[in-house]
């Protein structure tokens, strides 16, 4: 809060206005030297940004002359590949292949092994099971209607209904009185329906035409039982049908399974009283090292596990605690006799695995030398093709005329990562330039700082110059050159850098030994050998260093004289702040002098 005084109290004289106008003449000089640091912090923020436009050029030229490292650093060995036919083989291609164009013919693709359960009996649908659980517990209960010689039957499937009650209900219902007493009635049966085998077959009886269905129907019976009428009228299901909920607890679903563990591939899994076929599935599914795809097969109601390597190999799959494998059939027990030499046999049980689909190999030809792969992905090591991979996408197809035509794989230079290089670096440079010189001109932050317009000129100057080695000596040999300069008084067209790709690519397919020698030359980063690269790099890592380049003694210089601003600002505003209080004291002192002479008068009156 600030103090609260009283003008001129005994004088009549505005003594705060005076002394307000004369501290504000000292302040002039705290100002001043507040609009010195402002000045200066500017600067420092320009030396900043120009510097990260510096840095930037530096990493768009490390772009080429990090290739004096080698492998994956060097722009100049990088590689593409192409196939002429992706939908055959397509193909991935690193810096160690050499530049060749070869022919590829797919005969057979690599297929993956299959491990079926074997249930049997146990996941099929009986006359026991329970309709409403089918189809996952989305088997719908209500009214099924069927028509015998065109009469309409209509039954009704309660929730608890098995298949068998749902069976006996269509007979039942689809029978027609023959005779009798009304208290002893006849009956003929026109409908015959059974579960056979995990099949419904329905049929009609004494030559009766049977059509399943209603659009009025609200149970979804006949879809769920996947019934067909055949050619001869009869009823039946397409596949066995699943009498297995896959949302069920396994260990309910499946009477004998034991809780425990199991492996399948590398991995192991539990299951206890909460684990669903689903839940073990999306488990199985999620594990990299299991190294299978898991799927029940609703229509053989059967766990199907897929190996996601292609290959004749075998998918691991052993019992721990629990006996998951053997009461699925992936595996088996038996007894295996030991006779030992005085005639005594003793018999021990050894579990082996069932018979499972093994996948095949993929076949292929290479420039007519025939390649076999496990998988379809076919490395260096099997193609004898360094630093090429083969994917192998389908098999290769003959024309009309019965010739099958190969997929050319061309490998070559990446002279599209060459082309985004250059322009990465002339942008760069381009944008280093222009914020030197908006920043350097009459009135701007950094005018006449001499050290940053030679930077500047050194700049330009090594990337427009000759080099001495090479049949390329310019930039503008490979189609980097400055604009051309236009009618204004404008220099920025001739200043800055513009690239002709189609010349730049050009030149590469030309002579790409010509254009890395131009750029990095023999790679040695000075000033006075190497490419234009180099001495760019050179330039550019000196003006940059930490210790001796002109960005830190710069930046130093500049702090240093915000720290001195600072310390005058906090001296002078001092010096202000006490000349405040010196002639604030001295008018108060005024004004009780002439008060107090008042005070005399004033009894000297009376």
């Amino acid at each position: 809060m600030g103090e609260i005084t009283f003008s001129g109290l005994a004088s009549g004289m505005d003594t705060s206005s005076w002394i307000n106008a004369l501290v504000s003449i000292k302040q002039q000089s705290v100002t001043k030297l507040q609009n010195s640091k402002t000045t200066v912090e500017a600067s420092n923020n320009v030396l900043n940004t120009i510097k990260s436009k510096i840095t930037n050029l530096r990493s768009s030229i490390e772009k080429f002359t990090d290739a004096k490292f080698g492998g994956s650093f060097d722009v100049f060995s990088k590689n593409k590949v192409t196939t002429s036919k992706d939908s055959v083989v397509s193909a991935n291609v690193t810096a160690d292949a050499a530049k060749q164009n070869f022919d590829v013919i797919v005969n057979k693709l690599a297929t993956a092994t299959k491990a079926t359960s074997n249930l049997g009996s146990s996941a099929l649908v009986n006359g026991d099971t329970k309709f409403a659980d089918l189809a996952g517990g989305k088997a719908k209960t209500g009214s099924f209607s069927f028509y015998v010689d065109g009469e309409k039957k209509e039954i009704t499937i309660e929730d608890d209904d098995t298949v068998d009650k749902i069976l006996d209900k269509i007979v039942e219902a689809g029978k027609t009185r023959t005779g009798g007493t009304d208290w002893r009635p006849t009956y003929t049966k026109n409908v015959n329906a059974t579960v056979q085998d995990g099949k419904i077959v329905i049929s009609g009886n004494n030559n009766k035409d049977i059509i399943l269905g209603s659009s009025s129907d609200e149970s979804n019976f006949v879809n769920v039982m996947g019934l067909v009428k055949g050619s001869d009228g009869t009823y039946e299901s397409s596949s066995k049908v699943s009498s297995v909920n896959t949302s069920a607890k396994i260990l309910e679903a499946f009477d004998g399974l034991d809780k425990g563990t199991f492996k399948i591939g590398n991995a192991e899994f539990t299951i206890d009283e909460n684990t669903t076929i689903k839940g073990l599935i999306s488990k199985i599914n999620s594990s990299e090292d299991a190294g299978v795809t898991a799927y029940w097969d609703a229509s053989q109601s059967e766990l199907v596990l897929t190996s996601k390597t292609e290959g004749a190999f075998n998918i691991n799959i052993e019992d721990g605690t629990s006996n998951f494998a053997e009461k699925f059939g992936f595996t088996r027990k038996e007894q295996v006799a030991n006779t030992d030499r005085w005639g005594i046999t003793t018999y021990t049980t050894v579990t082996k695995l069932n018979d499972q689909q093994l996948g095949d190999y993929a076949e292929l030809t290479i420039n007519g030398t025939t390649v076999i792969s496990s998988s379809n992905t076919v490395t260096s090591e099997i193609s004898g093709i360094e630093g090429l991979t083969l994917t192998l996408n389908g098999v290769s197809k003959a024309d009309d005329s019965g010739t099958i035509n190969p997929s050319t794989v061309k490998v070559e230079q990446d002279t599209d990562a060459l082309l985004e290089a250059a322009k990465s670096f002339v942008n760069a440079y381009n944008e280093a330039i222009a914020n030197i010189d908006d920043n350097t001109a009459y009135g701007d932050a950094l005018y006449g700082d001499s050290a940053l317009t030679s930077l500047r000129t050194n700049l330009r100057r090594t990337a427009t110059a000759s080099i001495d080695e090479g049949t390329m000596k310019l930039l503008s040999d490979i189609g980097i050159t400055t604009g051309k300069a236009n009618n204004s008084t404008s220099t920025s067209t001739v200043n800055t850098l513009q690239i002709d790709e189609d010349k730049f690519k050009e030149a590469l397919s030309k002579n790409p030994e010509a254009v890395k020698e131009l750029l990095v030359g023999d790679n040695k980063g000075t000033s006075t050998s190497g490419g234009v690269m180099n001495k760019l790099e050179k330039i550019v890592e000196d003006s940059l260093d930490v210790s001796t380049g002109y960005f830190d003694a710069k930046a130093k210089s500049l702090s240093s004289k915000i720290k001195t601003l600072e310390n005058s600002i906090t001296s002078a505003q001092s010096r202000v702040d006490a000349y405040q209080k010196r002639l604030e004291k001295q008018f108060s002192n005024m004004e009780q002098i002439i008060s107090s002479i008042q005070s005399s008068y004033s009894q000297l009156s009376i």
